[in-house]
């Protein structure tokens, strides 16, 4: 099907302020000028989540009542990806709009109904990526031991078994909401992880995390109870660090969508949450706004090497800073020259390795890559 039958477009008010346009023709001579494109999402059938399938109206009055982003963009509005007569032809409709956005080459911000729809769309996210990543940014780990359990609660599961390539990196999660066994399934796949308390005493610590992902998936109910009284959690995310991720979502080169999710209107209060969900997503284009016009071809005249000897070792370890953004990025030795695999880092990494350190999200990922 083609996107005028997967979408119900929407007519929208203050497009001039927001710069936002809200689209109604789905042709391709229109769509090709966009710089970023929103979809409203509906489904919440599958969760216990009941009302998140209006978030998107909510989320979005909010979102055209803000300014536009720092520099001038082309988003473009798509309305809300229809939904189906069954969850299941929800998802399948949700599918097929990204990936027939993703011929665009364009950032997709999805936000709206519940988060185990991320299953759907991440083929098209990870399509031709040799070291595919997603990162989610969500106050539990998502995942039971019952593998044939699918939900907004347990879909992690499913989602490695679809894309058993994928690296997994989890930010702002809870010890005390999710169980041991979940904690021990992201260890036995070396899957990073970075804590409300790691969160809370350096927001910085998750940027290299969300920069590797092609994938992000945004948990609204990440965000403290005082900050977002729909989500429910009394701790949690502070919104300032929550928008923070939300842009660095939007800045890093490698990132193609970004669905925000699990907002309920009917838990809302004077709309707090609805304003958190547009602020997020105004942080993601502000962010995308600002990128840099990056090769990420790390042998070109753009990225400085710089090359550190380590005792655990046998080769060099290779630094790459870009001279465009000021970005840097570290070379996983994986035992061959054949294929590389270069992940975000930051300047303290960098100079904690030159002190002997090696990072654990470093080493984390060198085990995952000996797996597969």
């Amino acid at each position: 099907m083609s996107l005028q039958d997967l979408c119900n477009p929407v007519s929208a008010q203050n497009s001039v302020r927001s710069g936002i346009l809200s689209v109604s023709s789905y042709e391709d001579y229109d769509l090709v000028s966009a710089d970023a494109f929103l979809l409203g999402y509906l489904e919440d059938r599958n969760s216990s989540n009941q009302g998140a399938s209006a978030a998107a109206a909510k989320i979005r009055e909010s979102l055209y009542s803000l300014h536009s982003v720092s520099k001038p963009m082309r988003i473009y509005d798509l309305g809300d990806c229809k939904q189906g007569s069954t969850i299941a032809e929800s998802y399948a409709n949700l599918k097929s709009c990204i990936a027939q956005l993703m011929v665009y080459g364009k950032p997709i911000i999805v936000f709206g109904g519940t988060q185990e729809a991320v299953c759907s769309v991440a083929e098209s996210c990870f399509q031709r990526i040799k070291y595919p990543a997603a990162c989610f940014v969500d106050a539990r780990i998502d995942w039971e031991s019952d593998v044939n359990d699918f939900s907004n609660t347990a879909y992690l599961g499913t989602f490695c078994a679809e894309h058993p390539l994928a690296r997994i990196t989890h930010v702002a999660n809870q010890e005390y909401l999710s169980s041991r066994e979940a904690f021990s399934w992201l260890r036995e796949r070396h899957f990073g992880c970075l804590r409300l308390g790691e969160c809370n005493a350096s927001i910085a610590l998750a940027e290299p995390l969300i920069r590797d992902a092609q994938l992000v998936s945004f948990d609204m109910g990440a965000v403290r109870y005082s900050d977002n009284p729909a989500g429910q959690n009394v701790n949690g995310l502070y919104s300032e660090s929550a928008c923070q991720c939300a842009w660095y979502a939007g800045y890093s080169p490698r990132m193609k969508m970004v669905f925000v999710s699990e907002y309920n209107p009917s838990k809302d209060m004077d709309s707090i949450s609805a304003q958190l969900g547009a602020q997020l997503v105004w942080h993601v284009l502000d962010g995308v706004s600002q990128r840099k016009n990056e090769t990420m071809d790390f042998g070109d005249e753009t990225y400085q090497k710089r090359y550190l000897k380590h005792p655990m070792f046998p080769q060099d370890i290779c630094f790459y800073e870009s001279l465009v953004s000021q970005t840097m990025w570290v070379e996983i030795p994986i035992g061959t020259t054949e294929r590389k695999r270069i992940i975000p880092c930051c300047a303290n990494d960098y100079e904690q390795f030159r002190n002997g350190y090696v990072p654990d999200v470093w080493m984390t990922e060198f085990r995952r890559l000996a797996t597969l």
